[in-house]
């Protein structure tokens, strides 16, 4: 990245558009984790319940889940979305999948893991994500 996100951007303490800090980094790692939370967790539902299939279940709900989650997200939160959300509400629509994944999970015995996941995706999409939309939203509306 030549020109945007060098040392002087750095420096002076704002990250112009487009240019991932820390934070949206352990954002992006949430994002992932979900996915992989939410494939275990529909795998081991699906050990739970006794039929004679029990593996070709488990692999549905898992595979199920894990489709949910991503029709959500692509929806109403990716960049390229035509009916992505405004900041307050898609922050909302951002943490409701880990949310519902981390309560699944504790059904399970993984909810540790979804607990954990959640808060670091609340801390991380607050602070990485809200501040962008913010900044674009007034540079541009247009001044009377």
């Amino acid at each position: 990245m030549t020109g945007t996100g060098g040392p002087d951007a750095r420096r002076a303490g704002a990250l112009p558009p487009g240019v991932a800090g820390p934070l949206s980094v352990v954002a992006f790692v949430c994002e992932l984790g979900l996915l992989v939370l939410a494939g275990v967790t529909g795998w081991r539902l699906g050990q739970r319940i006794d039929v004679p299939a029990q593996d070709a279940l488990a692999a549905v709900l898992a595979v199920l889940l894990v489709a949910v989650v991503v029709i959500v997200w692509a929806r109403w939160n990716a960049p390229r979305s035509p009916s992505r959300l405004p900041w307050p509400w898609r922050y909302l629509t951002q943490l409701a999948p880990f949310v519902a994944v981390a309560l699944l999970a504790g059904l399970v015995g993984l909810g540790w893991w979804g607990a954990v996941l959640t808060v670091l995706a609340a801390v991380a999409f607050g602070f990485s994500r809200g501040g962008q939309d913010a900044a674009t939203t007034r540079r541009a509306a247009p001044r009377p």
